[in-house]
C-alpha cells in the first residue's frame, strides 16, 4: 500500500495558517490564566488602593484584548477550518474516484458519504482544541502549588499524570469497541440510506411495517454497541473528576492552614477558585481529544483497506488494437467459469456480443473496462498490459444514473454546448416532453433523475455518452426495456451518430447487428467467435 493513500487528512494543513492561529490562541490562554495568576500577587494583605486599581486595571485590559483576539481568531480560524474541510473532501474524491470498482461494490454508497463527515468532524475538533491552554494551565498551577510546598508541588504532579496515564489506557480499550460500533453505524446507514434513496420503491411497495422493523432493529444494535463505547468513556471521566480536583483540594487546605497561621494566602485561595472550574473543562477537552484522535484512528484503519489498491494506470485515449487471450474469470464460492480464448477488437471495428442473461456479457465488458482484477490470461493494449495501462472508454450502460443538476449539465458535464443545439437532439430522441417543463433543459431533474421515466433517462443516457465523444464505446443493452417504437428511435440515433466510433455491442437487436463487423456469442459461458 502507499505510504500517502489516507495521508491527505492532515498532508494538505496549511502550516502557516495553523501557526497563527495556534499562536492567536496561545496569546488569549496567556491573558486568560494571568488574571487568576495574578490575583496572587496582589489579593494580599493589606489590600490597597493602589492594588484595586492594578486588579481593576488588569481586568479591564485583559478583557478588551480577549474581545479583539477573539474576534482574529474566529476570522482566521474558522475561515481556515471551513476551507480545510473543502479540501479534505475534494482529496477524499480524488482517492475514492481511483478506487477499484470490484471495492466500491462491497459497500452502500451513503458509507462514503459518512466517512467523510465523520473525518472532517474529527479533524476539526482535533485542530481546534486548545493545546497551548493546556500547557499553560499546567504550568500556571504547578508553578503555584510549588510555591506552596515542593511536596504538595509533587503529590499534585504525580496525581495529574496518573489521571491523564489512566485516561489514555481506558481510552484506548474503548477504541476496540469504537471500531465495533463503526462496523454496526455502517450496517444501520446501510439500510436506512438503501431505503431512503429508494423511497418511491418503498412508497409503491406500501409495506411501511417492514421497512420500519428493518430501520428500528438495526437502530437497536447499534445503541447497543454505543452503550458499551458510553460506559468506556463514561467511567474516564467520573475517574478524571476524581483526580484532577485532588491537586485543588490540597492546595486549598494548604493554604487554608497557612492562613489560619497568619501567612497572606488570600491571593492563592483565590487563584485556585478561578481556575479549578476552567481546569475541569480543559481536562475534559483533553479526555475529548484523546477520543477523537482514537476514533480518528479507527476510521483511517477502514480507509486502509479501502484505498490499499488504488488504479493508478496511465488512462489512453487512443488506440490501434485490443487483445483478450485465454481468459478465465472465476467467482469465488460458485463453480462458475467465463472463458474466452481470443477477443480482438481492432479501431473503428463494430462487435457484436450476444447470449442469454448469466452468461457472461457483463463480465467481458467490465473486464475490457478493468473493473474485474481476479482473472487468468492477457489483456493488451497495442501490446500494453491492462494492468498498466487503461482506455478512456465511452459507456451507456443498463445502469442509468443522473445527477441532481439540470437536465443540460446532466448531458454537457465539462462540454459547451448550445442550447439550441441541446434541444435538437432531444427533438431526434422525441424527448420533446422534456421541452415542455417549467424550465426546460434547465430542469433540476432530482436524485437519479426521479422526475423522469425510464426512457427518458435512457435516451439522456445515451445523448450524454455521445456529448463526451470517445474514441470507443461500450454499448451494454442500449436498448433493453424500451417500447418498440423508442427502441427504433434509439438504434437509428447510435447508427448515424456512432458510426464512426470503435463499438463493442451487447445487443439482440438486429438492426444494430447490421453495422457489425464481427460476431461473438456466448455457449455455456464460453465467448465464441462467430465467423460470418
Amino acid at each position: 500500500m502507499k505510504k500517502d493513500n489516507i495521508n491527505f487528512i492532515f498532508r494538505s494543513l496549511n502550516k502557516k495558517k495553523i501557526t497563527i492561529c495556534l499562536l492567536i490562541e496561545a496569546f488569549l490562554d496567556f491573558i486568560y490564566y494571568f488574571v487568576p495568576f495574578a490575583f496572587t500577587l496582589f489579593l494580599t494583605l493589606p489590600f490597597t488602593i493602589e492594588k484595586a486599581i492594578i486588579v481593576i486595571a488588569i481586568f479591564i485590559i485583559s478583557k478588551t484584548l480577549r474581545v479583539g483576539g477573539n474576534y482574529l481568531l474566529r476570522k482566521c480560524s474558522d475561515n481556515y477550518l471551513y476551507e480545510y474541510s473543502n479540501i479534505q473532501y475534494s482529496e477524499f474524491y480524488k482517492k475514492l474516484s481511483k478506487v477499484p470498482t470490484e471495492t466500491i461494490s462491497k459497500y452502500q454508497t451513503g458509507y462514503f458519504e459518512n466517512i467523510i463527515e465523520k473525518i472532517s468532524s474529527l479533524v476539526k475538533t482535533i485542530l481546534q482544541a486548545e493545546y497551548v491552554s493546556i500547557v499553560i494551565t499546567f504550568v500556571f498551577l504547578f508553578y503555584t502549588l510549588y510555591n506552596q510546598s515542593i511536596m504538595l508541588f509533587i503529590i499534585s504532579f504525580v496525581t495529574s499524570v496518573l489521571c491523564i496515564y489512566l485516561s489514555i489506557r481506558i481510552l484506548k480499550k474503548a477504541n476496540k469497541q469504537v471500531e465495533t460500533l463503526y462496523e454496526q453505524e455502517y450496517e444501520y446507514s446501510s439500510v436506512y440510506n438503501d431505503f431512503i434513496s429508494n423511497i418511491r420503491t418503498v412508497k409503491l411497495l406500501n409495506n411501511d411495517k417492514y421497512f420500519l422493523h428493518k430501520i428500528n432493529q438495526e437502530g437497536c444494535k447499534c445503541f447497543n454497541e454505543n452503550k458499551k463505547y458510553v460506559k468506556f468513556y463514561s467511567f474516564e471521566e467520573v475517574l478524571r473528576n476524581i483526580l484532577i480536583v485532588i491537586p485543588f483540594i490540597l492546595g486549598l487546605i494548604k493554604a487554608a492552614i497557612d492562613l489560619s497561621n497568619g501567612i497572606d494566602t488570600l491571593g492563592i485561595i483565590t487563584f485556585y477558585i478561578s481556575i479549578h472550574v476552567e481546569m475541569g473543562f480543559v481536562f475534559e477537552e483533553l479526555s475529548g481529544n484523546i477520543i477523537s484522535w482514537y476514533e480518528l484512528k479507527a476510521i483511517k484503519n477502514k480507509l486502509k483497506n479501502i484505498f490499499k489498491d488504488l488504479d493508478e494506470r496511465i488512462l489512453l485515449n487512443d488506440f490501434h488494437k485490443i487483445k483478450l487471450s485465454n481468459i478465465i474469470i472465476k467467482y469465488p464460492k460458485t463453480n462458475l467459469e467465463i472463458k474466452a480464448d481470443e477477443f480482438l477488437v481492432n479501431k473503428k471495428d463494430k462487435i457484436s456480443i450476444t447470449g442469454q442473461s448469466g452468461q457472461g456479457k457483463t463480465s467481458i465488458i467490465n473486464l475490457i473496462l478493468g473493473n474485474i482484477s481476479s482473472y487468468k490470461g492477457t489483456i493488451l493494449i497495442d501490446d500494453c498490459d491492462i494492468k498498466d495501462k487503461k482506455l478512456d472508454i465511452g459507456v451507456v450502460s443498463q445502469e442509468i444514473e443522473l445527477f441532481n443538476m439540470s437536465i443540460k449539465d446532466n448531458l454537457c458535464l465539462d462540454k459547451k454546448i448550445s442550447d439550441e443545439e441541446i434541444i435538437n437532439y432531444l427533438k431526434e430522441l422525441e424527448l420533446d416532453e422534456i421541452l415542455l417543463f417549467e424550465d426546460g433543459i434547465h430542469t433540476i431533474v432530482g436524485e437519479k433523475g426521479l422526475k423522469l421515466s425510464t426512457g427518458q433517462k435512457r435516451r439522456i443516457n445515451i445523448l450524454r455518452s455521445y456529448f463526451m465523444d470517445k474514441d470507443i464505446y461500450i454499448l451494454d443493452e442500449p436498448t433493453s426495456n424500451l417500447d418498440k417504437h423508442t427502441e427504433e428511435v434509439v438504434v437509428n440515433f447510435i447508427l448515424k451518430y456512432f458510426n464512426d466510433k470503435t463499438l463493442i455491442i451487447a445487443t439482440h437487436n438486429e438492426k444494430i447487428n447490421e453495422i457489425c463487423n464481427k460476431f461473438y456469442t456466448f455457449d455455456n459461458h464460453n465467448l465464441i467467435n462467430l465467423k460470418r
